[in-house]
Order: C-alpha cells, then structure tokens, then sequence
C-alpha cells in the first residue's frame, strides 16, 4: 500500500524578508562596506533556520551534511 506525506511545505524566505534581515546585520556590524553579500546569505540561512527549514544539503543517502557557522561582521 502506497502512503502519501501530510507534511507541510517549507517556508522559503521572502527577497523582502532577506533584504530586511541582511540590513539588520549591516546595521549590526557597524555599517561597514562590502559585506553585503555575506549579509545577504547570512539572513537567507537565519531565516531558512528561522522557520525550520534544513539548511544543509542531502548526500546520496538522504543524510544532511553539516552546515558551518555564518559569522557576520568579523
């Protein structure tokens, strides 16, 4: 017998909701030029995390590799 899944999809996170979370961090790391990109995956990860969304990728086996820590500001 074939069973199908009742979970509910991911949230994925809003361009507006990256942008607002990624200027927070800038604020957050003093306003310094050119960390705009890592802000930018910074608070893409933050929110994917944020609502519970896996952040990892999946090997051959289906295993989630592990995610490194996103510093921010350094």
């Amino acid at each position: 017998m074939k069973t199908t899944s009742t979970a509910t999809p991911l949230h994925e996170p809003t361009e507006a909701e990256i942008q607002h979370t990624a200027f927070r961090l800038w604020m957050e790391g003093g306003c310094r030029d050119g960390v705009e990109l890592d802000n930018w995956f910074a608070a893409r990860e933050l929110l994917r995390h944020h609502h519970g969304r896996p952040t990892g990728h999946a090997n051959r086996h289906g295993a989630m590799a592990p995610v490194h820590a996103l510093t921010v500001g350094e």
